[in-house]
């Protein structure tokens, strides 16, 4: 497995130091850095400078991420994004399900992000996850509960689901901060036409946590002149680490290269 070593959950910095281009790398809700450790390593190695943020309240207990909401993510991301262009003369972002939104708001909210594109992202979700959510939110002290993620990761690679489910540990998931994601998308919403950064899109049609719907209804609705899309056809939610993982860093190195300046591109 390409550059896959260990189980590595801490937030990680990679490439060359001296690269004047960068990208923020943003994992998706209840998941670790790990999730876009490969495709930072790929990143790293066409000539960026890549940075993979912890978000707050990840990679710990489920206490920890019940303390949090979608301003506290952002937060995370911020920094990272406000770290790296300290060193570098452009930033793009990149980011995974809750980590795709995450970094269209962060385009939204920062002009200076230079490309971004969202993997899978999490603008809502299937329609029991949605009821279920507004269910829950009428139950009186609901916002105290967690649910344990016993089904794993939704990847279809079987040795890959099996090490995210060991990166993402025994922490449950708060139903306050699955609720505080999806306040975060239909506030984003919209405003999707206010984000006007070349855009990469891609989902698969498999996703079953996410809906492929949800790019597609970015990708009509956002300012920007340039928006691709991928869809793929194996793979399931977590797009980093499925099958199809390798495609999925060659169209993001791609995009990357097209829009920022760097010794490969």
């Amino acid at each position: 497995m390409r550059g896959l070593q260990r189980v590595e959950v801490t937030p990680f910095g990679l490439g060359p130091a001296d690269a004047r281009s960068g990208v923020v790398l943003v994992h998706g809700f209840t998941g670790t850095p790990f999730e876009m450790r490969l495709l930072g390593e790929h990143l790293a190695s066409s000539g960026f400078q890549v940075v993979g943020p912890q978000l707050a309240g990840h990679v710990g207990t489920t206490g920890d991420l019940a303390r949090t909401r979608w301003p506290d993510w952002l937060d995370s991301v911020e920094r990272a994004f406000d770290a790296l262009s300290a060193r570098c003369d452009e930033v793009a972002g990149c980011g995974l399900s809750l980590g795709g939104i995450l970094t269209l708001e962060l385009a939204r909210l920062r002009p200076e992000v230079k490309a971004i594109a969202a993997l899978a992202p999490a603008l809502w979700l299937y329609p029991a996850a949605m009821r279920f959510d507004r269910m829950m939110q009428r139950l009186p002290r609901s916002s105290r509960w967690a649910m344990p993620k016993l089904a794993g990761s939704d990847i279809f690679d079987p040795e890959m689901r099996r090490l995210n489910k060991v990166a993402q540990g025994r922490a449950g998931m708060p139903l306050a901060a699955l609720h505080s994601l999806i306040e975060l998308g239909r506030e984003l919403t919209p405003r999707l036409s206010e984000i006007t950064q070349p855009a990469l899109l891609i989902h698969s049609r498999l996703d079953h946590t996410v809906p492929p719907a949800c790019s597609e209804r970015i990708a009509v609705s956002l300012g920007s002149k340039v928006v691709k899309r991928l869809e793929l056809e194996r793979s399931f939610h977590v797009i980093t680490l499925d099958v199809e993982r390798e495609q999925v860093f060659r169209a993001v190195a791609a995009h990357l290269h097209e829009h920022l300046q760097t010794e490969g591109g």
